[in-house]
């Protein structure tokens, strides 16, 4: 009976991390990119990078943002203002038009809040490239891409429920999985990968089941029967309201604006902490609306959409009256246990440490999903070597692990040396991805899938450690002056990039050394039978 049991859930955990494998891997990859897409974003805006990495204080910053929106948008419906800070050493301003009432609510959605981005210390107007930056990974991670948010999201959440079926199951089937932690065996073909296999699912596992199980109490509306559309609607709903509270016309005699920097020392005596963002809502009128809104904390219990912080404070009118602060509590016990989910998934309250944790751990989930796809292949092999299903999934575990990384390289690669005046800048970025992930799905099929693992490898391995040098001469900050400068943003990604190539062409390089030998081997037993 134990027997049986054991063997159906060995079935199912093969089949649920099978069926879904791919799709999770890439998941787990973008997802764990996406633990520093802000410092992606900058990273990928060369342009920003010569702005003083020590920034101004917040008053100096906001005068400066204020005779920037002053002069250059007098006219948006909404300001938004948000600091420099240690992930984006820039300070970002943005705008919102005064749309028409009969515009359509997708329409609004798809309307995002253009930024600009300006010197913290001296005020310098930079004009960055068009990108979606590290947007884009974070987008993919949670709602893939070219689908609407729904549709998109209730895949990501079957997916999620498959992958938590797996760690489930795979807990229960490994008899020795604590004790086989310990132990990795190596250059023993299945052996190795299942070693390899429990070694990154147990070091990590109590991450792997907070991220899976909270990623799926995130999507969960989207994937249960009749919310999806009512959520949806919901939203809808929301944003039409507050389209239409931005409707305020021009005032006919424009009034002064508050005192902004009063407002801001106002509120951060009143939160005992800096603010990290202003918004300014009907500038120039009577009903002038200014919210200020804390920096990154953290809070886990009471953040707000992960963020760390549940604190809005409201100054309205010219003379700016404080109307008070909005406490985002959670109003019930289930609610509260979702924010403190959603905090821990996102992982916006992270302080640069617990990020380094979380993108660590998000690393060896990637590579348990990885393992687990090639261990299937492996089992295989001895008894279906020639069947399609086998060849079917050996492929797309070429395209979809290697071919993901080494796409995710070219994107990278694309951002700089794409021109940058070419229209929709952006969207080409994320269409040079795809079809280089696609190129990479397609090259097993002509170099056979051993070939395309090593080749692609390698390529991964060049395309990362050449970032750096790549990063030199389409940036006025390289790795050397950012040491000096003191850019640690900088620094990092290209030390990172540098040291994932490095593990690549590594892995690449043993691949063919191992294919080397079988071939030599072949070869002798070859001579031997002819002698």
């Amino acid at each position: 009976m134990k027997d049986t049991f054991r063997k159906s859930i060995s079935s199912l955990h093969t089949w649920s991390g099978l069926l879904a494998g791919w799709l999770l891997f890439a998941i787990f990859f973008t997802g764990t990119y996406s633990y520093f897409k802000d410092e992606i974003t900058y990273w990928m805006n060369p342009e920003t990078h010569k702005a003083a990495p020590e920034a101004a204080d917040r008053a100096a910053q906001t005068e400066m943002a204020i005779r920037y929106l002053e002069s250059s948008l007098p006219d948006a419906a909404e300001w938004g203002i948000t600091f420099a800070n240690k992930r984006t050493p820039v300070l970002q301003v943005g705008h919102r038009e005064r749309l028409p009432m009969d515009m359509k609510v997708q329409d609004y959605v798809r309307t995002a809040m253009p930024m600009t981005y300006l010197d913290p210390v001296t005020g310098e107007h930079f004009n960055p490239r068009d990108t979606e930056g590290g947007n884009f990974l974070y987008r993919f991670h949670i709602e893939l891409y070219g689908l609407d948010r729904a549709t998109g999201r209730a895949i990501v959440g079957t997916a999620t429920m498959f992958m938590f079926i797996a760690i489930i199951s795979g807990v229960i089937i490994h008899k020795r999985i604590f004790a086989d932690f310990f132990t990795f065996r190596r250059k023993k073909g299945l052996r190795s990968w299942l070693d390899a296999h429990i070694f990154t699912s147990v070091l990590a596992l109590p991450y792997h089941l907070m991220i899976t199980y909270s990623g799926l109490v995130l999507v969960m509306i989207y994937i249960l029967p009749f919310t999806a559309q009512k959520s949806a609607k919901a939203f809808d709903d929301h944003i039409a309201m507050h389209m239409r509270q931005e409707q305020i016309p021009l005032p006919a005699e424009k009034v002064p604006l508050p005192d902004i920097k009063a407002i801001l020392a106002d509120a951060e005596q009143r939160l005992g902490r800096e603010a990290g963002s202003i918004s300014i809502s009907n500038p120039y009128s009577k009903n002038t609306l200014v919210t200020v809104s804390p920096g990154t904390g953290m809070d886990i219990v009471n953040g707000f959409k992960g963020t760390g912080s549940s604190q809005r404070l409201t100054y309205k009118g010219p003379k700016g009256r404080f109307m008070g602060m909005m406490n985002m509590q959670a109003s019930d016990g289930a609610a509260k246990i979702s924010g403190v989910l959603t905090s821990l998934h996102l992982a916006r309250f992270a302080d640069t440490f617990l990020r380094w944790l979380f993108f660590v751990s998000g690393a060896l989930g990637t590579v348990m999903i990885g393992t687990g796809l090639i261990i299937w292949v492996n089992k295989k092999s001895s008894v279906i070597n020639k069947s399609f299903g086998r060849k079917l999934v050996e492929i797309l575990n070429v395209g979809g692990i290697t071919g993901l990384v080494a796409a995710t390289g070219v994107h990278f690669w694309a951002n700089r040396l794409l021109p940058v005046e070419i229209a929709a800048r952006a969207q080409w970025e994320i269409y040079i991805f795809f079809a280089a992930w696609l190129v990479f799905f397609l090259h097993p099929l002509i170099r056979t899938p051993k070939n395309a693992w090593k080749e692609q490898l390698f390529l991964a391995g060049g395309l990362y450690c050449l970032m750096p040098v790549l990063n030199a001469f389409t940036s006025d900050v390289n790795f050397f002056s950012a040491l000096a400068g003191g850019n640690s943003i900088i620094m990092a990604f290209d030390l990172t990039v540098f040291g994932l190539g490095i593990i690549f062409g590594y892995a690449g390089w043993k691949l063919h050394e191992k294919q080397n030998m079988l071939e030599n081997a072949f070869s002798t037993a070859a001579a031997g039978r002819g002698n």
